[in-house]
Protein backbone atom coordinates (compact mmCIF):
# COMPACT_ATOMS: atom_id res chain seq x y z
CA UNK A 1 0.00 0.00 0.00
CA UNK A 2 0.79 3.63 -0.71
CA UNK A 3 1.58 5.78 2.80
CA UNK A 4 2.06 9.32 3.78
CA UNK A 5 1.99 12.41 1.84
CA UNK A 6 5.34 12.70 1.46
CA UNK A 7 7.39 13.80 -1.48
CA UNK A 8 10.68 12.20 -2.18
CA UNK A 9 12.50 10.09 -4.68
CA UNK A 10 12.38 6.62 -6.26
CA UNK A 11 14.80 4.45 -7.49
CA UNK A 12 14.47 5.90 -10.95
CA UNK A 13 15.05 9.57 -9.20
CA UNK A 14 11.91 10.67 -10.44
CA UNK A 15 9.94 12.79 -7.25
CA UNK A 16 7.19 10.71 -6.32
CA UNK A 17 4.64 11.39 -3.46
CA UNK A 18 4.02 8.87 -0.93
CA UNK A 19 5.88 5.21 -1.25
CA UNK A 20 5.26 1.70 -1.13
CA UNK A 21 5.32 -0.04 2.32
CA UNK A 22 3.90 -3.81 2.97
CA UNK A 23 0.85 -3.77 4.82
CA UNK A 24 1.20 -5.29 7.91
CA UNK A 25 4.58 -3.29 8.40
CA UNK A 26 2.22 -0.51 8.46
CA UNK A 27 0.10 -1.81 11.30
CA UNK A 28 3.05 -2.47 13.24
CA UNK A 29 4.12 0.82 13.48
CA UNK A 30 1.06 2.53 13.75
CA UNK A 31 1.15 1.66 17.41
CA UNK A 32 4.67 3.51 18.19
CA UNK A 33 2.96 7.00 18.96
CA UNK A 34 0.73 6.01 21.32
CA UNK A 35 3.50 3.71 23.02
CA UNK A 36 5.69 6.81 23.45
CA UNK A 37 2.76 8.65 25.22
CA UNK A 38 3.10 5.98 27.62
CA UNK A 39 6.43 7.56 28.59
CA UNK A 40 8.99 5.26 27.36
CA UNK A 41 11.46 5.05 24.04
CA UNK A 42 11.08 3.33 21.15
CA UNK A 43 14.42 1.29 19.58
CA UNK A 44 14.09 -0.43 16.24
CA UNK A 45 16.50 -2.19 14.60
CA UNK A 46 17.25 -2.84 11.31
CA UNK A 47 19.92 -5.22 10.18
CA UNK A 48 21.00 -7.01 6.61
CA UNK A 49 21.38 -10.89 7.41
CA UNK A 50 25.14 -9.83 7.96
CA UNK A 51 25.62 -8.21 4.39
CA UNK A 52 26.45 -4.76 3.41
CA UNK A 53 24.53 -2.80 0.72
CA UNK A 54 21.79 -4.86 1.16
CA UNK A 55 18.91 -1.70 1.45
CA UNK A 56 18.93 -1.62 5.18
CA UNK A 57 19.55 1.98 4.90
CA UNK A 58 16.88 3.03 2.54
CA UNK A 59 14.42 0.83 4.49
CA UNK A 60 15.20 2.25 7.72
CA UNK A 61 14.86 5.86 5.93
CA UNK A 62 11.43 4.69 5.11
CA UNK A 63 10.53 3.50 8.48
CA UNK A 64 11.63 6.58 9.79
CA UNK A 65 10.21 8.73 7.58
CA UNK A 66 6.46 6.73 7.90
CA UNK A 67 7.29 7.12 12.00
CA UNK A 68 7.80 11.31 11.86
CA UNK A 69 4.91 11.26 9.63
CA UNK A 70 2.96 9.42 12.06
CA UNK A 71 4.05 11.60 14.94
CA UNK A 72 3.22 14.39 13.05
CA UNK A 73 -0.71 13.72 13.28
CA UNK A 74 -0.67 11.97 9.90
CA UNK A 75 -3.12 8.73 10.17
CA UNK A 76 -3.22 6.30 6.95
CA UNK A 77 -6.76 4.38 7.85
CA UNK A 78 -7.10 1.12 5.70
CA UNK A 79 -8.75 -1.92 6.25
CA UNK A 80 -8.15 -5.54 4.84
CA UNK A 81 -10.49 -6.99 2.25
CA UNK A 82 -9.75 -10.40 -0.48
CA UNK A 83 -9.74 -9.59 -3.60
CA UNK A 84 -9.42 -11.95 -6.33
CA UNK A 85 -8.93 -14.42 -4.13
CA UNK A 86 -6.37 -12.51 -2.35
CA UNK A 87 -6.21 -10.63 0.89
CA UNK A 88 -5.50 -6.81 0.78
CA UNK A 89 -5.19 -3.90 2.30
CA UNK A 90 -7.59 -1.12 1.24
CA UNK A 91 -6.85 2.50 1.86
CA UNK A 92 -9.92 4.67 3.20
CA UNK A 93 -8.75 7.68 3.69
CA UNK A 94 -5.57 9.39 4.32
CA UNK A 95 -5.31 12.43 7.00
CA UNK A 96 -2.86 14.60 6.21
CA UNK A 97 -0.31 15.31 9.33
CA UNK A 98 -1.59 18.62 11.46
CA UNK A 99 2.23 20.20 11.89
CA UNK A 100 5.20 19.61 9.90
CA UNK A 101 6.79 16.30 9.68
CA UNK A 102 10.52 17.17 11.16
CA UNK A 103 12.39 14.51 9.48
CA UNK A 104 15.38 15.78 7.58
CA UNK A 105 18.72 14.58 6.20
CA UNK A 106 20.57 16.82 8.05
CA UNK A 107 18.73 16.71 11.21
CA UNK A 108 17.55 13.26 12.12
CA UNK A 109 20.19 10.73 10.03
CA UNK A 110 23.70 10.08 11.81
CA UNK A 111 26.62 7.78 11.84
CA UNK A 112 27.84 7.17 14.50
CA UNK A 113 27.10 6.80 18.73
CA UNK A 114 28.79 10.52 19.69
CA UNK A 115 26.53 11.88 16.94
CA UNK A 116 23.73 10.36 18.02
CA UNK A 117 23.75 11.92 21.42
CA UNK A 118 24.23 15.12 20.54
CA UNK A 119 21.56 15.18 17.98
CA UNK A 120 19.39 13.39 20.17
CA UNK A 121 19.94 16.73 22.59
CA UNK A 122 19.80 19.15 19.93
CA UNK A 123 16.62 17.49 18.71
CA UNK A 124 14.59 17.41 22.01
CA UNK A 125 16.13 21.24 23.02
CA UNK A 126 14.44 22.29 19.31
CA UNK A 127 11.20 20.35 19.42
CA UNK A 128 10.71 18.47 22.54
CA UNK A 129 10.84 14.72 22.86
CA UNK A 130 9.98 11.93 20.40
CA UNK A 131 12.05 12.59 17.53
CA UNK A 132 12.77 10.14 14.90
CA UNK A 133 16.73 8.86 14.88
CA UNK A 134 18.63 6.86 12.50
CA UNK A 135 21.75 5.78 13.46
CA UNK A 136 23.27 4.36 10.27
CA UNK A 137 26.73 2.64 11.71
CA UNK A 138 28.14 2.26 8.04
CA UNK A 139 31.11 0.81 8.84
CA UNK A 140 31.98 -2.68 7.05
CA UNK A 141 34.23 -3.96 9.13
CA UNK A 142 32.10 -4.37 12.26
CA UNK A 143 33.49 -8.16 12.91
CA UNK A 144 36.02 -6.98 14.77
CA UNK A 145 35.12 -7.14 18.60
CA UNK A 146 36.84 -3.46 19.21
CA UNK A 147 34.05 -1.77 16.57
CA UNK A 148 31.16 -3.46 18.18
CA UNK A 149 32.80 -2.88 21.83
CA UNK A 150 32.59 1.38 20.80
CA UNK A 151 29.15 0.55 19.38
CA UNK A 152 27.43 -0.88 22.26
CA UNK A 153 29.92 1.38 24.95
CA UNK A 154 28.22 4.43 22.54
CA UNK A 155 24.97 2.83 23.43
CA UNK A 156 25.43 2.35 27.07
CA UNK A 157 26.34 6.01 26.86
CA UNK A 158 23.36 7.21 24.63
CA UNK A 159 20.99 5.45 27.27
CA UNK A 160 21.81 6.61 30.23
CA UNK A 161 22.00 10.37 28.94
CA UNK A 162 19.05 10.40 26.41
CA UNK A 163 16.81 7.99 27.69
CA UNK A 164 13.99 10.41 29.24
CA UNK A 165 13.86 12.27 26.30
CA UNK A 166 11.80 9.55 24.84
CA UNK A 167 12.76 9.23 21.29
CA UNK A 168 12.51 6.84 17.97
CA UNK A 169 16.27 5.80 17.71
CA UNK A 170 16.40 3.25 14.58
CA UNK A 171 19.41 1.30 14.57
CA UNK A 172 21.47 0.33 11.08
CA UNK A 173 24.13 -2.31 11.53
CA UNK A 174 24.68 -5.53 9.38
CA UNK A 175 24.44 -7.98 11.92
CA UNK A 176 21.53 -8.00 14.97
CA UNK A 177 23.47 -10.56 16.77
CA UNK A 178 26.89 -8.23 17.27
CA UNK A 179 24.46 -6.15 19.42
CA UNK A 180 24.99 -6.35 23.40
CA UNK A 181 21.69 -8.22 24.43
CA UNK A 182 20.96 -5.09 26.55
CA UNK A 183 20.09 -3.35 23.20
CA UNK A 184 19.30 -6.40 21.29
CA UNK A 185 16.35 -7.34 23.58
CA UNK A 186 15.54 -5.52 26.46
CA UNK A 187 16.06 -2.17 24.80
CA UNK A 188 14.27 -3.05 21.44
CA UNK A 189 10.86 -3.03 19.87
CA UNK A 190 11.39 -4.70 17.04
CA UNK A 191 14.22 -6.50 14.34
CA UNK A 192 13.78 -5.60 10.86
CA UNK A 193 16.16 -8.05 8.91
CA UNK A 194 16.56 -6.90 5.02
CA UNK A 195 17.95 -9.76 2.70
CA UNK A 196 18.15 -10.50 -1.14
CA UNK A 197 16.32 -13.54 -2.64
CA UNK A 198 18.02 -16.60 -4.71
CA UNK A 199 18.86 -13.97 -7.41
CA UNK A 200 20.56 -11.55 -5.48
CA UNK A 201 17.56 -9.13 -5.66
CA UNK A 202 17.27 -6.87 -3.21
CA UNK A 203 14.13 -5.43 -1.21
CA UNK A 204 12.89 -8.13 1.41
CA UNK A 205 12.54 -8.40 4.64
CA UNK A 206 11.42 -10.18 7.79
CA UNK A 207 9.79 -8.80 10.98
CA UNK A 208 10.35 -10.24 14.28
CA UNK A 209 8.59 -8.76 17.34
CA UNK A 210 9.48 -8.11 20.60
CA UNK A 211 9.19 -12.15 21.74
CA UNK A 212 9.97 -13.66 18.09
CA UNK A 213 13.24 -11.46 18.87
CA UNK A 214 14.51 -12.44 22.00
CA UNK A 215 13.85 -15.88 20.81
CA UNK A 216 16.12 -15.67 17.36
CA UNK A 217 18.65 -13.95 19.54
CA UNK A 218 19.23 -16.66 21.80
CA UNK A 219 18.74 -19.19 19.35
CA UNK A 220 20.49 -18.11 17.00
CA UNK A 221 23.55 -16.89 19.31
CA UNK A 222 24.10 -20.94 19.67
CA UNK A 223 24.33 -21.47 16.22
CA UNK A 224 26.97 -21.49 13.50
CA UNK A 225 26.65 -19.40 10.06
CA UNK A 226 24.31 -16.10 9.17
CA UNK A 227 21.32 -18.11 7.72
CA UNK A 228 21.55 -20.53 10.53
CA UNK A 229 21.65 -17.69 12.98
CA UNK A 230 18.19 -16.21 11.36
CA UNK A 231 16.37 -18.87 10.77
CA UNK A 232 16.42 -19.67 14.38
CA UNK A 233 12.99 -18.65 15.18
CA UNK A 234 10.18 -17.42 13.15
CA UNK A 235 9.19 -14.04 11.67
CA UNK A 236 6.47 -12.65 12.42
CA UNK A 237 5.83 -11.78 8.36
CA UNK A 238 7.75 -11.02 5.63
CA UNK A 239 7.43 -8.53 2.91
CA UNK A 240 8.69 -6.22 0.19
CA UNK A 241 10.28 -3.19 0.22
CA UNK A 242 11.06 -0.61 -2.70
CA UNK A 243 14.40 2.13 -3.11
CA UNK A 244 11.80 5.23 -2.33
CA UNK A 245 13.60 7.91 0.07
CA UNK A 246 12.62 11.18 1.68
CA UNK A 247 15.66 13.09 0.32
CA UNK A 248 18.31 13.07 -2.27
CA UNK A 249 20.26 9.70 -2.75
CA UNK A 250 23.52 10.88 -3.96
CA UNK A 251 23.12 14.13 -0.67
CA UNK A 252 23.07 10.98 1.69
CA UNK A 253 25.99 8.57 0.50
CA UNK A 254 27.96 11.97 0.14
CA UNK A 255 27.01 12.72 3.92
CA UNK A 256 27.86 8.82 4.71
CA UNK A 257 31.23 9.31 3.17
CA UNK A 258 32.17 11.85 4.81
CA UNK A 259 31.42 10.53 8.10
CA UNK A 260 33.20 6.98 7.38
CA UNK A 261 36.17 9.13 6.84
CA UNK A 262 36.07 11.33 9.75
CA UNK A 263 36.13 7.93 11.38
CA UNK A 264 38.98 6.64 9.74
CA UNK A 265 41.21 9.97 10.03
CA UNK A 266 40.29 10.02 13.89
CA UNK A 267 40.94 6.26 14.30
CA UNK A 268 44.28 7.34 12.73
CA UNK A 269 44.91 10.19 14.68
CA UNK A 270 44.38 7.57 17.61
CA UNK A 271 47.00 5.68 16.34
CA UNK A 272 49.67 8.06 15.87
CA UNK A 273 48.88 9.20 19.68
CA UNK A 274 49.45 5.78 20.85
CA UNK A 275 52.73 5.43 19.06
CA UNK A 276 54.21 9.03 20.42
CA UNK A 277 53.03 8.04 23.75
CA UNK A 278 54.35 4.69 23.39
CA UNK A 279 58.25 6.41 22.15
CA UNK A 280 58.58 8.46 25.12
CA UNK A 281 57.78 5.67 27.42
CA UNK A 282 60.28 4.06 26.09
CA UNK A 283 62.37 7.21 25.92
CA UNK A 284 61.90 7.37 29.84
CA UNK A 285 62.32 3.92 30.12
CA UNK A 286 65.65 3.13 28.43
CA UNK A 287 67.33 6.36 28.58
CA UNK A 288 66.00 7.09 32.15
CA UNK A 289 66.32 10.93 31.46
CA UNK A 290 63.19 13.36 32.98
CA UNK A 291 59.77 13.81 32.12
CA UNK A 292 61.58 17.75 32.06
CA UNK A 293 64.37 17.16 29.88
CA UNK A 294 62.16 14.90 27.50
CA UNK A 295 59.78 17.68 27.27
CA UNK A 296 62.61 20.11 26.48
CA UNK A 297 64.09 17.86 23.69
CA UNK A 298 60.80 17.00 21.96
CA UNK A 299 59.74 20.77 21.89
CA UNK A 300 62.79 21.61 19.97
CA UNK A 301 62.94 19.13 17.61
CA UNK A 302 58.82 18.78 16.56
CA UNK A 303 58.88 22.67 16.70
CA UNK A 304 55.77 22.12 19.44
CA UNK A 305 55.64 23.35 22.73
CA UNK A 306 55.18 19.85 24.72
CA UNK A 307 55.34 20.27 28.31
CA UNK A 308 56.14 18.07 31.17
CA UNK A 309 52.82 17.26 32.32
CA UNK A 310 52.28 16.17 28.26
CA UNK A 311 55.01 13.54 29.16
CA UNK A 312 53.99 12.47 32.34
CA UNK A 313 50.05 11.59 30.61
CA UNK A 314 51.62 9.96 27.63
CA UNK A 315 53.40 7.54 30.13
CA UNK A 316 50.84 6.86 31.90
CA UNK A 317 48.97 6.15 29.52
CA UNK A 318 51.12 3.85 28.02
CA UNK A 319 51.45 2.05 31.54
CA UNK A 320 47.63 2.13 32.27
CA UNK A 321 47.03 -0.08 28.97
CA UNK A 322 49.75 -2.28 29.93
CA UNK A 323 47.93 -3.41 32.97
CA UNK A 324 44.78 -3.34 31.25
CA UNK A 325 45.85 -5.69 28.51
CA UNK A 326 47.85 -7.98 31.13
Amino acid sequence: MIVTDMVGWNGKGKKQKGFYMDGYLKSNLDGVPGFLKKGYDCVGIVSGMGKVRIGKSTHAIQVGAYLAWLLAGGEMKCHQEVVDNKQKWIIDEIVKPKKGVKFSLQENVVFSADQMMDTATKLYKKYGPNQVIVYDEGRQGLDSARAMESINKGMEDFFQECGFMGHVILIVLPSFFKLHEDYAIARSLFLINDYADKQFNRGYFSFYNEYQKEKLFYFGKKRIGVRAKYAAATQNFWGRFTSWTPFDRKEYDLLKKKALEKKRRTRQQAKWKRQRDAAIYLVKKFAGISNQAISDELTIVSGQKISPRSVDYAISNITHQKVEED
